[in-house]
């Protein structure tokens, strides 16, 4: 028998209502056949012997493969470390040894459903961490790509908002130890009303050297109002500390009663706080590097700072001895299309060889300086406006053959106390009278 027409292809239920029909019912119909008064020929008494064997042989494969079943069962349960039940009755056993390992596959089904769970939020946190790293990076290549820090301030506002889903997110900054409070950014709330809360609680603010928590979990009297004013369920506040001193504050907050911060949200919110502390110094030590600095990078020659505090200088003195003072501005007119066709390099190249022979032109004495991208500057100490007319004329020779067919040259020309009694006024006159 092949395929389909094999006995081992049927169910146990049907092999066994073959195999009870081929030894007892087939039999006993012959029986019947055999006292109704019919004789009984040899040759069917041997069909019956051979129905009954066949009938007797499906009996055998049926418990065959049950003792098969049993015998498998109790493999599979040795494997997993399990011990045998000692029961007798192999069908009773059978059936405790499959009670068992049903109970072990359903508990590792849960196992392998928590597992999953687990998985499933330890791949969120995952994600959360890198979210927070890469904003992290952004911000910093921002920052070192000379971004104004309050435009990284702001950037890192509108990701913590996202990271911690607040409705509310801010930071106030000083602009100095002992400036005022500043809203850098706010998120959530309008600016005024935020400004208005600062000014209200700013002696509180200072007071505080931790975070200030309000949520469902934590509901502390002396922050509650803080909420209350910015119309927010809960509200986490964590100071902004440089030497000491409290420089500002970042909050978050939601409108949701019931929210609460977890330890995970609040050290993202620390870790914010420290990246807007890093940037503050950075900006503010860049500030008074920048105050320290008297020279131009490019150019080498005194900065625009740095000439306009001599030129202030050297106007009071001429004013005191009633000597004559002068100021010339040398502009590269068209400079930036020079820029745009050569390039940055051709373009700083050509400033700095102005610039060099421009210096040299000058006597021992006069102060020369960058005053701009394409402006150059110098006072000329105790010369009057026909001297440094003439000291054009003679910059224009020196600087024809290094211009010619590159860049335009503009020259003007001021005077203290006739053009102006002030710096701003002698560098405004001169701006506003170039000539070539």
């Amino acid at each position: 028998m092949k395929g389909g027409s094999s006995v081992s292809n049927l169910s146990l239920k049907r092999r066994i209502t073959i195999a009870i029909s081929l030894i007892s019912l087939i039999p006993l119909i012959v029986l019947v056949y055999h006292f109704s008064g019919y004789t009984i020929t040899p040759a069917a008494t041997i069909i019956l012997s051979a129905i009954i064997v066949l009938g007797w042989f499906v009996v055998f494969e049926v418990f065959s493969s049950i003792i098969k079943i049993y015998a498998r069962s109790k493999d599979a349960l040795v494997t997993i470390g399990e011990e045998t039940p000692a029961v007798p009755d192999e069908v009773q056993s059978l059936e405790t040894i499959i009670t068992l390992l049903s109970d072990k596959v359903k508990t590792g089904f849960e196992q392998l459903q928590d597992f999953t769970k687990m998985t499933g939020e330890l791949n969120k946190e995952v994600s959360r961490k890198v979210l927070i790293l890469s904003t992290i990076l952004q911000a910093n290549d921002l920052f070192s790509k000379e971004a104004p820090a309050e435009e990284v301030i702001k950037f890192l506002s509108y990701h913590l908002t996202q990271l911690l889903n607040v409705d509310l997110c801010f930071c106030n900054l000083r602009e100095d130890l002992l400036g005022d409070m500043k809203v850098i950014s706010s998120a959530g709330i309008d600016s005024l009303k935020l400004k208005s809360f600062i000014q209200k609680r700013e002696k509180e603010f200072i007071r505080i050297r931790k975070i200030a928590l309000v949520d469902a979990n934590n509901r502390p009297s002396g922050f509650v109002n803080w909420a209350k004013d910015l119309e927010m369920g809960n509200l986490a506040v964590i100071p902004i500390i440089s030497k000491g001193k409290i420089i500002g504050m970042v909050g978050v907050g939601s409108k949701d009663p019931n929210f609460s911060f977890s330890k995970d949200d609040l050290d993202v919110l620390n870790l914010f706080a420290q990246n807007v502390t890093l940037i503050w110094e950075h900006e503010r030590l860049s500030s008074k590097i920048e105050e320290l600095e008297i020279l131009d990078y490019l150019t080498g020659l005194y900065n625009e700072r740095m000439i306009f505090k001599r030129l202030s200088e050297e106007i009071r003195r001429a004013q005191v001895y009633q000597r004559p003072c002068s100021f010339i501005v040398l502009k590269i007119v068209d400079y930036e299309e020079y820029q745009k066709k050569f390039g940055q390099i051709e373009a700083e190249k050509i400033i700095k060889s102005i610039a060099k022979t421009f210096k040299s032109t000058l006597r021992p004495i006069d102060v020369a300086g960058r005053i701009g991208p394409n402006v150059l500057g110098a006072v000329l100490i105790e010369s009057n406006k026909r001297e440094s007319k003439d000291l054009c004329d003679n910059l224009k020779k020196d600087l024809k053959e290094l211009c010619a067919d590159k860049v335009r040259i503009a020259f003007a020309v001021a005077e203290s106390p006739i053009n102006g009694n002030a710096a701003q006024d002698i560098i405004s006159f001169a701006q506003q009278n170039y000539k070539e």
